[in-house]
């Protein structure tokens, strides 16, 4: 007996013998059983691992051949022996009628003919008659057995298809002097000996990883939060950075730190020696609260203009959903330049945003900037006041290069106001202890 499963990834021929080939046809797109040329009755078992409805069309490999068949179906398995023991009866038939050798025999989608009562006296003889058209529904679990005869002809067999909701299965069967002759005119597959189902091509193997769940450690919500990270072997100088996911290696440092906009930074720091299993673990940033401030570091300014350059659009979008998020925060929004000194527009320069003035009055224009940004993301303006410090707050006093001096020109956030939240419950403190 040949077997047959179908299940999610598709539909498959196994085998339980150990002496038994299956061949793919690559011209056809079918799978070559060999049956011995004495056989007459060619049995199938179909095994269903999943709910779906079966199809079957069977066609003659010749025209003057013809076949009759049977399908039989249980919840559970079960073999020929039950069906000769008539503990099984057949759920379709079909024994041989003129117009097979044009239309094919089986159970097809493509006919309105309907049967409910395949046991009733009126029905029998026009039941065994008949191409039996209609799909088999099948739950998960159940088993199918299909008996194809031989009625007359001497071809090479017969050819069906299963079809089970989007998956089709091209299958022939047949006798061993023809099977021989017909490997040698196909273009096959390698013969793979089969003793467990054939699945969808193994998944590759996934690299061990660390993965992080970033919370808001007041609301109990999960957070878009930035993750990056640095790697040094061990007795090594040799250092990589990245950002988002983690990667394992052997023998190796790991820093991460984890940021998001309104929230305090944290960073996180493990080894990994001569194992690598994967692990998950959460991660809580705590708001910030009222007078503290950070950085924006990421809006940037066209030089001695307050005209913000496209890449600052992202972080002014992420200002406004936390404010839009937290409607109890009131801010300063701060502008810094590097130094103090007074700044002259050229007369031909047509910048957007061209300015003459001192440091203070372009950082003051550079805050309102972003004010008048965030007004038109739906923020209220008297949530927002602005101040222009100019260079009297210099991370670097005295910059010795060009990197030290853009720290200087940034723009600053500080939490004038703010609600007090609610605790949280005594389930969530749980939860979050769990999680450490």
């Amino acid at each position: 007996m040949r077997e047959i499963i179908v299940e999610e990834s598709g539909i498959h021929a196994i085998s339980g013998n150990p002496g038994d080939t299956v061949v793919t046809d690559l011209t056809n797109n079918a799978v070559l059983y060999c049956y011995p040329d004495s056989v007459v009755s060619f049995w199938y078992k179909i095994y269903a691992k999943k709910d779906c409805e079966i199809s079957l069309d069977i066609y003659p490999a010749e025209a003057d051949n013809t076949y009759n068949f049977f399908l039989y179906k249980n919840r559970g398995d079960f073999n020929v022996r039950d069906v000769n023991e008539h503990t099984i009866y057949p759920i379709r038939a079909n024994l041989f009628k003129d117009e097979m050798e044009a239309t094919g025999t089986g159970l097809s989608r493509t006919s309105n003919i309907d049967y409910n009562d395949t046991c009733s006296r009126t029905r029998i003889k026009q039941f065994y008659h008949t191409a039996y058209h209609g799909a088999v529904p099948a739950l998960k679990g159940d088993v199918l057995l299909l008996n194809i005869y031989h009625i007359k002809g001497k071809d090479c067999g017969q050819q069906f298809i299963i079809q089970t909701n989007s998956q089709s299965q091209k299958f022939r069967s047949l006798y061993q002097s023809c099977y021989k002759k017909q490997l040698v005119t196909v273009k096959t597959d390698k013969k793979i000996k089969l003793h467990q189902p054939v699945t969808s091509k193994p998944m590759p193997v996934q690299k061990p990883r660390a993965t992080y769940q970033v919370w808001d450690s007041v609301k109990h919500s999960v957070l878009d939060a930035e993750v990056i990270w640095t790697k040094r072997i061990i007795n090594s100088h040799v250092t990589q950075k990245g950002a988002g996911e983690i990667i394992l290696e052997k023998n190796t440092v790991y820093n991460v730190s984890f940021s998001a906009l309104g929230y305090k930074n944290k960073n996180v720091s493990f080894v990994v020696k001569d194992s690598l299993p994967s692990f998950s673990r959460y991660v809580f940033l705590t708001p910030v609260k009222e007078g503290d401030n950070f950085t924006m570091d990421k809006i940037y300014f066209h030089p001695n203009t307050y005209s913000v350059k496209p890449g600052a659009a992202d972080e002014m979008d992420k200002l406004s959903r936390y404010l839009l998020a937290n409607p109890d925060i009131k801010i300063e929004i701060q502008g810094y330049t590097n130094g103090n000194n007074r700044i002259k527009a050229s007369p031909d320069d047509m910048t957007e945003g061209s300015f003459s003035g001192s440091s203070k009055k372009l950082s003051q224009l550079r805050a309102e900037t972003i004010k008048k940004y965030l007004m038109e993301k739906g923020v209220s303006g008297d949530r927002l006041v602005t101040t222009g410090y100019g260079g009297s707050r210099m991370i670097y006093p005295k910059p010795k290069n060009q990197e030290e001096a853009n720290k200087n020109i940034r723009v600053g956030v500080q939490i004038l106001s703010r609600k007090p939240e609610s605790t949280f419950s005594s389930t969530s403190k749980s939860m979050r202890n769990d999680l450490k």
